[in-house]
This record gives structure tokens, sequence and C-alpha cells, in this order.
């Protein structure tokens, strides 16, 4: 099952038009602001941003495909709060199944901040990213070069753009690695668990920090060139 939740989708969305940085600076602000919404603001949010999608170019059957592999461990969470709430009454009654309102707040906020994530991966390309941030940051450093003792140690090459959106691209990298576990897990009959996970974590990291370092001999290897 491939993971496209944060890959790009050519698509007619209106998002494809809006200004990858605008939209990068808008999903910060989101993300942030969640974490000061309480339960129902946020419940209500979830449900919206669901309706929202369709006219905005994701049809509900894409969306249920993309979150799919994410509410996997949505229930496994859900699955943990309720023998955590076992332990702590020791009593099996009706009440052991239903989450606290913490427990729920972070589910919520995790598939908010996936939502919204979802709007800026599928309609942003790498170099629309790149293009954009330049733009922004080689304005930044035309203006700090024009105020006094500090300009002069301004430059105008723009270092911070590639490093950011070398971090931005890197989380479709790392989704797609982690689905390449999964299909060879499953290939091997493994099935979805917490086994799962403690397994193919530890390869993970490693094969991130493999892809990493051959990013940055290969941008090492274009300066020296």
């Amino acid at each position: 099952m491939e993971l496209s939740l944060f890959s790009f989708q050519p698509t007619k969305s209106p998002l494809t038009k809006i200004n990858p940085g605008i939209k990068l600076l808008l999903l910060i602000i989101s993300v942030i602001s969640l974490f000061y919404i309480d339960l129902i603001p946020t419940t209500i949010i979830f449900f919206l941003l669901i309706l929202i999608s369709i006219p905005l170019g994701f049809s509900l059957k894409s969306q249920i495909q993309d979150f799919k592999p994410i509410f996997i461990y949505i229930v496994m969470y859900y699955l943990i709060s309720s023998i955590n709430n076992f332990f702590q009454s020791k009593v099996f009654t009706g009440n052991i199944f239903i989450p606290s309102q913490t427990i729920t707040l972070s589910m919520l906020r995790l598939l908010v901040s996936l939502q919204l994530a979802r709007f800026f991966y599928k309609t942003t390309t790498t170099t629309q990213l790149k293009w954009s941030l330049e733009k922004i940051e080689g304005g930044l450093r035309c203006l700090l070069q024009k105020i006094p003792v500090i300009g002069k140690k301004i430059h105008r090459e723009t270092s911070f753009t590639l490093t950011f959106t070398l971090v931005i691209s890197f989380i479709p990298r790392l989704m797609s690695l982690w689905n390449q576990l999964e299909l060879s897990w499953k290939a091997r009959g493994g099935t979805t668990g917490l086994k799962m996970i403690s397994t193919l974590f530890p390869q993970l990291f490693i094969l991130a920090f493999t892809e990493a370092e051959n990013t940055l001999q290969a941008l090492l290897s274009r300066e020296i060139d």
C-alpha cells in the first residue's frame, strides 16, 4: 500500500495557484494554533476540512485512501488508551473504552495537522517551493543589506533556502522509505501491529540517515564541480 499522504499530486486544485511560501507560512501558523484550541473546536475543524477538501480537488475517496494507513495507528493508539484505562480503574466496565479528553484531543490534532500538511504537499513541488523561498530570502537579504553596519555582513546568496527546502522535501522521502519497509514486511507475511513498528522503526532511522548522507555528498560534489 503506497503512502501518498505527503506526495505531490497533479491536480486542478485552487491551492496550486497559491504561492508555496504563503502556503508554508499558513501551514506553520495553523499547526501551532491547534495547540491553543480545545476539543470541540478541533473536532469541528476536522470535519470541516473533510468537507472543504472536496471543492479543493480532493475527493472523499482519495481522502480515505490517503489516511487509511494513518487510521491504523490511530486505532492502535486508541487500544493502548483503553488498556491503560483498564489498569487504572482495575474494573472491566464500558468506561475503559472511552478515551480521555486529552487522548481524544491529541488524536484529533494529529489528524487535523496531517490534513493541513496534505494540502501543502499535494499541491506543491519541491522546485516550486525552492523557487518561492529563494525569492523571499533574496528580498529579505536585499532589505537587510540596506541597514547600516549590519548590511555589510549580509551576503546575497540564498544559503538558507536550500537547507530548509531539503528538510521540507525529506518528509515525503521519509514516508516513501517507510512504505518500502512496510511492503517488504507484509511480503514476508508480517502483519500491522506493535511488532512491525518496533522492528521497522530502527531500520527506518538507518535508511533515513543513509539517504541524508547520500544527499549531502551529492551536494558537496556539485559544489566541488
